[in-house]
């Protein structure tokens, strides 16, 4: 655990950019600006029924106004907050499986190292280097929060090996559920993907107690369900209900169901006997439910279309993990060269040790290490920000600009962008195209002045910023070249 904190600690410190903290910080910024009425995070039209107003960024803007801090120095203090709680999460929920004293370590280094060949970089999907570049991100934080809502299910179950029982006085269990409902409600909301895992998981810990179980259990459990219900349907900023599938979410996610054992064979291989083994000494042991459930979900989206579904495939890797390292802290120490499943299974974990190695150049530079290193190891470099534009531009101003870089980073320092970087259910898809290809025609080659202009005009934006490769700078009396950035970036002042 101690291991684990002296790494992810300085890497909440460094923070390395990857492309959702743009989209974290915007909504930071809109809610700060804000509370009651926030404008969309990305682009400047109002934002009323948008998903991204979640508790977590509710929470992170409470923070920003409470320290002064601005949203992306924000996000370092959550992110310090989403390890203690994954750390504490994964613990919690692990001692309630067992009460080998291992179980816990085998656990972590399972969760960060026991995946595949390939590194899969995507919010919710919690390899040492997804990890580090989303941990201050929401689905860290429902990461954390689920792990420690299954760990109290359990014990309100009665269901952990040598624990006492839990006092049945109502004056006690009422405040318990109650709490247990609430954090659903903001898992739910926070990351509606890892609220989905977490509630599949709560029915496969229920479904082992079902016999068990009087109508006074029910009540208290009716109780949990209760209070998440109305903590979904009273959030002031956005109706769960009546959030559609979006077309453009399923199409990003559809590389989820791309060559998936590459980047978790080796859980797939290792966590399927462990639960097998687990499924004949308890036909209803949690593990083996909940990852019946969550895979019936994955496959649902295969076969549906609905590839965003594919986003509960961190359930899934989980649970063999979990399963994995529970079969591991029952080998005798004196045992474990002897064993096929510790043999195979440390040095799964050493490989996966070195996939995951390059998360290691956020924190030291690649200079520092030979080229035979460096080469062969799979790594995101972090994108430069953009720092430097805090001279020119204030909070507000809106810049035409394109390109993935520039449109989901700029929104960070509380700037607009006439084409959103991400796709907002609350957004009309078409006004999304319109900007789109508004944007598109403002670049394009031999694009006039006056429709420059006239389309600066149309969405009220100050500034532009041109990469290199966009071609040529506009021209004109209204366009002013003020800075340039290290990457050869250039803003441009508009002023008609």
């Amino acid at each position: 655990m101690l291991l684990f904190l002296l790494v992810l600690v300085p890497m909440c410190a460094r923070l390395p950019w990857s492309g959702d903290i743009g989209q974290h910080a915007s909504t930071i910024w809109r809610l700060r600006e804000d509370l009651g009425h926030p404008t969309s995070p990305m682009i400047d039209v109002p934002g009323d029924g948008s998903p991204y107003f979640s508790p977590y960024q509710l929470l992170g803007a409470l923070v920003s106004l409470a320290t002064g801090l601005v949203p992306l120095k924000t996000l370092h203090l959550l992110a310090v907050g989403n390890v203690l709680l994954v750390l504490a999460g994964i613990g919690a929920f692990v001692r309630t499986l067992t009460t080998r004293r291992w179980a816990p370590v085998f656990a972590l280094l399972c969760y960060f190292f026991l995946w595949g060949t390939d590194v899969r970089v995507w919010s919710g999907y919690e390899s040492f280097v997804s990890f580090s570049l989303g941990v201050s991100f929401p689905s860290a934080f429902a990461a954390g929060l689920m792990f420690l809502t299954w760990a109290a299910t359990m014990w309100l179950l009665d269901r952990v090996p040598g624990a006492r029982p839990v006092t049945t006085s109502p004056l006690a269990r009422i405040p318990l559920h109650a709490a247990v409902g609430l954090v659903m409600f903001v898992v739910l909301l926070s990351h509606p993907f890892t609220g989905i895992v977490l509630s599949l998981g709560m029915v496969g810990i229920l479904a082992g107690s079902l016999r068990s179980l009087k109508l006074r259990g029910w009540l208290y459990w009716g109780l949990s369900a209760a209070v998440m219900l109305a903590g979904v349907a009273l959030w002031p900023y956005w109706s769960l209900f009546g959030l559609q599938q979006s077309a453009a979410l399923d199409a990003m996610h559809h590389g989820l169901y791309s060559h998936p054992l590459n980047w978790f064979g080796f859980a797939l291989v290792l966590g399927l006997p462990a639960l097998v083994a687990r499924f004949r000494r308890d036909r209803l042991d949690p593990l083996v439910i909940t990852f019946a459930l969550i895979a019936a979900a994955v496959l649902y989206g295969f076969v549906s279309g609905h590839y965003s579904w594919g986003r509960a495939y961190p359930g899934v890797i989980v649970v063999l993990q979990f399963a994995t390292a529970l079969e591991l802290a029952r080998v005798p120490r004196s045992q474990w060269f002897r064993r096929e499943l510790s043999l195979i299974t440390t040095v799964v974990l050493l490989f996966g040790v070195w996939v995951q190695s390059g998360a290691m150049f956020y924190l030291v530079p690649k200079s520092r290490f030979p080229k035979a290193v460096v080469h062969n190891v799979q790594t995101w470099n972090p994108w430069p920000g953009f720092q430097w534009t805090g001279a020119y531009l204030k909070y507000g101003d809106v810049v035409m600009t394109r390109g993935e870089r520039p449109l989901v980073m700029l929104p960070a320092y509380g700037y607009f962008t006439v084409e959103a970087g991400y796709p907002d259910p609350a957004v009309a898809q078409p006004v999304l195209d319109e900007r789109a290809a508004d944007t598109r025609a403002f670049f394009a080659e031999g694009a006039s002045e006056a429709e420059r202009t006239r389309l600066m005009a149309k969405y009220h934006a100050g500034w532009v910023l041109i990469r290199p490769e966009d071609g040529e700078v506009p021209t004109g009396p209204a366009f002013t070249e003020v800075a340039h950035s290290p990457q050869g970036e250039v803003l441009l002042r508009y002023r008609p």
